[in-house]
């Protein structure tokens, strides 16, 4: 009872300190995708706290929510993934009587004459293009949020931006080791799983290549003998006992390869990984290396706004450092999996300004020339094959491949057109390169989207269409998505709307197909206060 007052309290002095503000949000929808059918409910308030005095500005921002569905990637079990997340990455925890809340932002600003300081946590400013800012880069997203598309994630850190005559400058360090957890399909089971089958399928066709190699020498062996006149039965005495063969002229080496070759052919002709454990390298330590920093100077051009950057940051997931591999006699393996969060260093641009030659015409554009740290997973394989030295037995050896993961460097970048129309018109198009959860090697789509948003009366439209190729067997292979939003804002401070989100592709490994889970048609209620 008293924690309860106490509470209460805490809460009815921040709102008299604070200026407050908010929403409320509530959906109700039918989930149509084919890995389940089944209505799907949730309900958000976001509560904003905020005040100012002459110099400083301090901001406190929280998410509570709610949702009731039978999906499985709104029930997120980490379990089976807590090798590959960082520690200490749960910031998001179960609440009574809510079941999530999110800390998005709580920072202060301390202005000063030329330069803003801003410390604490705080969300990114995303660039110019619409569909995705592919040079901001310090910021994870969430993909499967059901409340907002692509949800930018915050970041902890100090920002410092300001003026030096005509140059803007935005500097941002974030010493923290870790980050909240895109709600992505997370990368390294799949690059794990990948790598062990292809180790596998590898070691199965060596295996089965050098037995059919043995087969053929063994036939030429037994013809050379026959065409010499020894018959079937010494033929079978003298491979039975490969010391014989020096009566048929044979050699030493020729002998030793003979026992060679029996051997292998005891071993197996099919690998298979079985147990696959993982452990993670300290990401959480501080140092110098695991900060994350961007630095960035804008200025005009031909009344063209541009930024150029730099940023030192680290992947939002982790992946297979090295992978060591052992095979029993028997063919069956065992993998031991060590991840880590890979660095990257990127160069960025993002670039806006107004036709001189249309009205109410814009363009814009974004890139990232990106260069990982490494780019390659050591795999460390261990097998069985013929003793040299006693050719009639085995010993274990092991080979070690280095397999690709990421392009030495790769482009991501979006950019397009807008055509705006007073506040109630904006239709734009716009190309790219690189989805937003895009950073593998060969798994870099590239395609278009057009966006619409519109307002007749009290009736507000927004739509966006979209198309990408994705490299798939070498072939690029189209995939489709479009959200559109029908909302109506003839009341004060009340939104009521009906959203679909679709998304196809034939292929099951097109960068598209997870975003089929959202495949969704809902009604949303939206209350400001």
């Amino acid at each position: 009872m008293k924690k309860s007052i106490l509470t209460i309290l805490m809460i009815l002095s921040a709102l008299i300190i604070f200026a407050y503000s908010g929403d409320l949000q509530y959906f109700y929808g039918y989930n149509f995708s084919d890995e389940a059918s089944t209505t799907i409910s949730g309900l958000k308030t976001n509560i904003t706290l905020e005040n100012s005095l002459d110099t400083l500005y301090y901001k406190l921002s929280l998410d509570l929510f709610k949702i009731k569905n039978g999906k499985d990637y709104f029930e997120f079990d980490s379990s089976d993934y807590s090798v590959f997340l960082p520690s200490e990455v749960y910031l998001i925890k179960p609440n009574i009587p809510w079941m999530l809340y999110v800390l998005n932002e709580v920072y202060a600003d301390i202005y000063l004459d030329e330069a803003t300081i801003r410390f604490g946590r705080f969300i990114q400013e995303n660039g110019s293009s619409t569909l995705y800012s592919p040079s901001v880069l310090l910021s994870a997203h969430d993909g499967l949020n059901p409340f907002e598309n692509y949800k930018t994630l915050p970041v902890e850190g100090i920002n410092v931006n300001g003026y030096l005559g005509d140059y803007g400058y935005d500097l941002a360090i974030i010493p923290e080791t870790f980050d909240d957890i895109p709600n992505f399909a997370l990368y390294p089971k799949t690059i794990n799983e990948n790598i062990l089958e292809e180790n596998a399928a590898t070691l199965t066709y060596q295996f089965t290549e050098s037995k059919k190699a043995v087969e053929k020498t063994t036939e030429d062996l037994i013809a050379q003998l026959t065409a010499a006149g020894l018959d079937q039965n010494t033929i079978n005495a003298m491979l039975a006992d490969p010391e014989l063969l020096k009566n048929a002229g044979l050699t030493e080496e020729q002998i030793t390869q003979v026992y060679a070759g029996q051997t292998l052919m005891t071993l197996p002709s099919t690998y298979e990984v079985n147990t696959i454990t993982a452990n993670a390298t300290d990401i959480d330590e501080l140092s110098v290396e695991n900060m994350n920093y961007a630095a960035k100077v804008s200025f005009n051009v031909l009344n063209y706004d541009l930024k150029l950057g730099f940023v030192h940051d680290h992947y939002h997931f982790m992946v297979p450092e090295t992978i060591n591999v052992k095979y029993s006699d028997d063919g069956t393996g065992v993998a031991n999996t060590i991840m880590y969060r890979p660095a990257r260093n990127s160069v960025t641009l993002d670039i806006q300004g107004v036709s001189n030659f249309f009205d109410s015409i814009s363009y814009h554009g974004e890139a990232a020339f990106v260069m990982p740290e490494k780019t390659f997973v050591k795999v460390n394989t261990g097998y069985y094959i013929p003793d040299s030295k006693e050719p009639t037995k085995t010993t274990l050896t092991t080979s070690s491949t280095d397999v690709e993961i990421f392009d030495k460097y790769y482009i991501k970048a979006v950019g397009g057109l807008e055509y705006t129309k007073g506040e109630d018109f904006t239709l734009g198009i716009e190309a790219f390169n690189g989805l937003p959860t895009e950073e593998l090697k060969d798994h870099i789509s590239f395609g278009s989207d057009i966006y619409l948003k519109t307002k007749i009366s009290n009736i507000a439209f927004e739509g966006l269409g979209l198309i990408a190729f994705s490299k798939i067997n070498d072939e690029y292979k189209p995939g489709y998505m479009t959200n559109i939003k029908i909302a109506y804002s003839g009341i004060d401070n009340f939104e009521p709307s009906i959203q679909l989100k679709y998304a196809y592709s034939e292929d099951e490994n097109h960068s598209l197909k997870p975003m089929e889970e959202l495949n969704t048609i809902s009604l949303n209620i939206k209350i400001y206060f």
